[in-house]
């Protein structure tokens, strides 16, 4: 897992990279694309993205993959998560526009939205038992629902490669489905704060 994910961002790192000077294209086709988020590879989750365009200036995605582990076996920041993870997945659905515009950097701009679910089975660690009699110990299930509004750039690598960076913003809720009275799931929960995909389009 994690060499497969330093290819992954290695790969991404050049293509955006070489993209900057690449030649700008229209910002999107007619048709359809697929690809990999690599950001989010950082929350442990092999993610694959499908989006179709329905014109020149409006897409539709879907994303949706398993939890595979973290790079360092660390959970990001922005997750307030309640013990080890044993498995998971999660399912994004956004859809983004691209404005008329000039090209600047070599890019195409564009904002959107989406909405995500993430679901992960956790089991919670000794000191948890110790002071979390009951329902709250054990294997629990955490739920996070989040939607974001997210602002970007894509670039365009050839006729049919795209490398798109997007930051974001939203809210979150999250649920745990067994906790003791009185327990917070995350105090200050905090939306993904922003993705790297890379995508081939057709």
């Amino acid at each position: 897992m994690r060499q497969t994910a330093h290819m992954v961002l290695s790969a991404v790192a050049f293509l955006l990279l070489w993209g900057v000077s690449a030649r700008a294209q229209t910002p999107i086709s007619e048709g359809w694309g697929v690809g990999v988020d690599a950001s989010r590879l950082l929350g442990g989750h092999a993610v694959v993205q499908v989006e179709r365009a329905l014109s020149p200036e409006w897409l539709w995605q879907i994303s949706a993959g398993p939890y595979v582990g973290t790079l360092h076996g660390e959970n990001p920041c922005w997750k307030g998560l309640k013990g080890e993870v044993v498995s998971g997945s999660v399912l994004s659905l956004g859809t983004l526009l691209y404005p008329a515009q000039e090209h600047k950097l070599g890019a195409s701009w564009f904002l959107g939205m989406d909405a995500s679910i993430e679901q992960s089975r956790l089991v919670r660690g000794g000191f948890d038992r110790s002071i979390m009699p009951g329902p709250a110990a054990g294997t629990v299930v955490q739920t996070r629902e989040e939607f974001r509004l997210i602002a970007g750039a894509q670039w365009a690598v050839g006729n049919h490669v795209a490398v798109r960076l997007h930051l974001g913003v939203g809210a979150v809720r999250e649920r745990l489905s067994n906790r003791f009275e009185g327990e917070e799931v995350n105090s200050l929960p905090m939306a993904r704060p922003g993705g790297v995909a890379l995508l081939w389009r057709w």
